[in-house]
């Protein structure tokens, strides 16, 4: 039988962690982003990201965007946006990607939220959904590496001794915690189990 072992490994990505990677890619962004040879004008540049847990229907990430406003209609030195986000995980490509989220402005203008939420949505979408996929093959694939390379040798576990291979990995679900983002990995591949010590399976109290 191909792969018949599964197990089910819970990790945690800290928001800190998720923070800095969206820092990175989004910080200094201009809305919309300059094409080469093409005049540039745009909207807004970011300035600032930030990211907490959110249990709000279907989102389980709460962005916060802090943009500048370059054009004169519009324009002041700071504002701030709050995405609620739905974060999904592509099994293929082995990305973290914004599936949805909604975008709010937090002014003291009704009219200039308006505006700019209509600004966002319509001219940044899929930009800051293009630059909001994280890739983790990398991290994946250094975890499977460590994981074979241990039950190649064979694995000490209370009595048993593990031998065998993980084949595959794939994310079954995205849970928002206090402290991180939860997943839940599924992984599968061979397993043989040698028992090294019988004492662990006899009744208590038997000698």
């Amino acid at each position: 039988m191909e792969n018949p072992i599964q197990l089910q490994i819970p990790i945690s990505v800290s928001y800190a962690a998720l923070e800095h990677v969206l820092q990175q890619q989004l910080i200094g962004m201009y809305i919309p982003q300059p094409e080469e040879g093409v005049p540039s004008n745009p909207y807004a540049q970011v300035l600032d990201v930030g990211v907490a847990g959110s249990s709000a229907g279907n989102y389980n990430l709460l962005v916060r965007v802090q943009l500048r406003i370059l054009r004169t209609v519009l324009k002041r030195d700071k504002v701030d946006l709050y995405a609620s986000v739905a974060l999904a995980y592509d099994n293929a490509t082995q990305q973290l990607y914004v599936q949805q989220f909604s975008m709010e402005s937090a002014t003291t203008s009704g009219f200039y939220n308006t505006a700019l939420e209509v600004l966002v949505n319509k001219v940044a979408y899929n930009q800051i959904l293009e630059k909001t996929r994280i890739d983790v093959s990398e991290k994946i694939a250094d975890v499977l590496e460590n994981v074979n390379a241990q039950l190649a040798q064979g694995m000490d576990l209370k009595g048993l001794k593990l031998k065998g291979t993980v084949a595959t990995v794939t994310v079954q679900n995205i849970e928002p915690k206090p402290d991180g983002l939860s997943l839940n990995l599924q992984a599968q591949g061979n397993l043989e189990v040698i028992v090294q010590d019988l004492s662990g399976f006899l009744p208590s109290g038997t000698e």
